[in-house]
Formats: structure tokens, C-alpha cells, sequence
């Protein structure tokens, strides 16, 4: 059976991984969407740019599967230990987000979409509709997106407290890691309530994550085998 600092070390890998993929995808890719002022500087850039939206969705997915196969890893090292619960809520929360993240997904499609009839017919009725168009499907993708990071908020508090309870990683980084997923939810939260997002409140779970992903890479999980009890 896989010891516990070997899947430590894999599941840093994973959490890496992802951790990449969503800063290049968030920061990167999709504000390079937008090639101008206006409702057309989003969906003409779109339009223009099918390669990056075929990219943004990848890059998305391929980070959804890699979390998914990381927390069915946590899940079956969980097994036999009496915080089970924790490895199966996590792996249920993940699989929920990753479901959740298609139809964000699905709204830089709509943005490609719309861009293409517009160019295709630029004095047509279509056109002059496309600032409400904009908005209506730019509030779509917010009302997945904030829910979707509020879910994400969760399962890494219940990744923290499982890390934590079953030890595997040194109280301090479960205990921050906790800190860290309460004041991303907190923060998000006033996104799904329709205010302002503070980053102030999403900063410490992104370094916290680097940190545990680093930390599993160098020391992987506390333990000698994966079937041993907490």
C-alpha cells in the first residue's frame, strides 16, 4: 500500500497543479478576452479569440480532473480512520464544484457566440443589443462564479480540518489553513450577496495553499502507511 509521505507528495503535486492552472486561467487568460472598450471589446474579443476560450475551458477542466483524482486520493487514505466522513464530504464537495465550474465554463462559449453573430451582421438588431446582451450573460457567469468560489471556500475548510485532525501536516499549517478558507468565504460571500469582492479576504487562502502544496512536495503526508490509524 502507498505510504502516507507518498501520497503527501502527490497530492502537493496535484493541489500545484491546479493551483497554476486557475492563476494562469483567472489572471492571464481570461482578462485577455477583452480587446477594447465596450460591449464589443469583451464579445468581439471572444469572437476573435476561439483559441482562448478552447484554452480557458481546458485549462479549467484539467484542473477539475486533477482536484477530483487528488481528493478520491485523500478520500481512500481516510478510509479507515474515524474521520471518513471528512475524506468523503471533501470528495463529494469537489465533484460538486467541478460540476458547478461547466456552466461557468459554458458563458465564454455564449461571449464567442454572440461575438460571431454580431461580426457577422454589425448593423443588424443584434447589434444593438449587444451592451444588454453583455451584461445578461456577464451576470450569469457571476452568478455561477461567486457560488462556485464559496463552494471551493468550503471544501478547503474541510480539507484543512481533515488535514488537521488526522495530522498529517503540522497543526500550524492546518489551523492557518482554516483561518485561511473561513476569510476566503467571507470574503465571497459579499460577491454573492451583490457588493464588492475585498482580494484582501481571498489573499491568505492562495498563499496558505502554495505553502501546504510546497510543504507536501518536500515532506508529504506524517505517517508511515496509509493504513494505519490516526
Amino acid at each position: 500500500m502507498i505510504s502516507l509521505p507518498v501520497a503527501g507528495r502527490w497530492i502537493g503535486a496535484a493541489i500545484l497543479a491546479g493551483y497554476a492552472l486557475d492563476i494562469g486561467s483567472n489572471f492571464f487568460l481570461q482578462p485577455a478576452i477583452r480587446t477594447g472598450e465596450g460591449a464589443m471589446g469583451l464579445l468581439g474579443g471572444a469572437a476573435a479569440q476561439p483559441g482562448l476560450i478552447g484554452g480557458i475551458v481546458l485549462a479549467g477542466l484539467v484542473s477539475g480532473v486533477i482536484s477530483l483524482a487528488a481528493a478520491a486520493l485523500l478520500c481512500q487514505l481516510t478510509v479507515a480512520r474515524s474521520i471518513a466522513w471528512l475524506g468523503f464530504l471533501y470528495l463529494g464537495l469537489k465533484a460538486t464544484s467541478f460540476g458547478m465550474g461547466g456552466g461557468e465554463f459554458a458563458s465564454y462559449q455564449v461571449f464567442r457566440t454572440l461575438g460571431d453573430a454580431i461580426a457577422a451582421d454589425p448593423s443588424g438588431q443584434l447589434a444593438t443589443l449587444a451592451g444588454p446582451l453583455k451584461d445578461l450573460v456577464v451576470a450569469q457567469r457571476d452568478g455561477l462564479h461567486f457560488p462556485h468560489m464559496l463552494l471551493g471556500g468550503c471544501g478547503a475548510f474541510v480539507l484543512y480540518l481533515l488535514l488537521y485532525r488526522a495530522q498529517f501536516v503540522p497543526s500550524w499549517l492546518g489551523l492557518a489553513g482554516l483561518v485561511a478558507a473561513a476569510s476566503q468565504m467571507t470574503g465571497v460571500f459579499t460577491g454573492v450577496l451583490g457588493h464588492e469582492v475585498s482580494f484582501l479576504f481571498l489573499a491568505p487562502l492562495a498563499l496558505v495553499h502554495l505553502v501546504l502544496a510546497l510543504w507536501l512536495l518536500a515532506r508529504g503526508f506524517a505517517g508511515e502507511r496509509a493504513a494505519a490509524p490516526a
